[in-house]
């Protein structure tokens, strides 16, 4: 009889905390409803005010855009708040650079530190040059002297790879005016 009041206690107590998940969702879920950004507030200031005017744009905090507008968004954070999570980078720029050189192997993509490059990129009409690519996105701002690309080209000699001495001032305009162009490009349409 002891062990049999005991298993019936022991199941009531087991039933009733089946609802303490849901009573904690339901009170979350209230919780969001009426402070929608309780949880950016603790995060700070800056993440707060994202949210607010997300909250008065009336998105709610919904994400819209492709699958990485957002990525870089939620690991950059508050810059300057220590975490060392933040990515001080723009992504419409960051973006614009990675579809750039989309058809070019790529060495480094650090979207923590802004640097893109490539690997040699090597042309079949001329087969003892190769270039390189580098890239630096230096502002988490959307601003036009905010990126700059280098390119590097090396010419072989029969032995060795020796950088060239060629003015590529204008290859490296096109390739910021390209990253400039596909970020405008993106930034308006995720705008509408």
């Amino acid at each position: 009889m002891r062990k049999l009041s005991l298993l019936s206690l022991l199941f009531i107590f087991l039933s009733g905390c089946g609802t303490i998940g849901n009573n904690y969702q339901e009170s979350k879920e209230r919780s969001m409803q009426t402070d929608p950004c309780k949880y950016e507030r603790t995060v700070g200031k800056a993440r707060e005010e994202i949210c607010l005017a997300k909250v008065r744009a009336g998105t709610n905090g919904s994400k819209k855009g492709g699958l990485f507008d957002n990525i870089l968004e939620d690991l950059r954070g508050d810059v300057g708040s220590g975490n060392g999570q933040n990515v001080a980078v723009n992504k419409w720029l960051w973006n614009g650079s990675i579809e750039t050189v989309q058809n070019f192997p790529l060495k480094i993509a650090d979207a923590f530190g802004g640097v893109i490059e490539t690997d040699w990129i090597n042309n079949n009409d001329i087969p003892n040059q190769r270039c390189a690519i580098k890239i630096l996105i230096k502002s988490k701002k959307f601003l036009s002297n905010a990126v700059s690309a280098n390119m590097i080209c090396q010419s072989f000699d029969g032995s060795n790879w020796e950088l060239n001495n060629e003015d590529l001032s204008k290859a490296n305009r096109e390739i910021e005016n390209s990253i400039l162009s596909l970020a405008r490009k993106s930034f308006l349409d995720f705008s509408g």
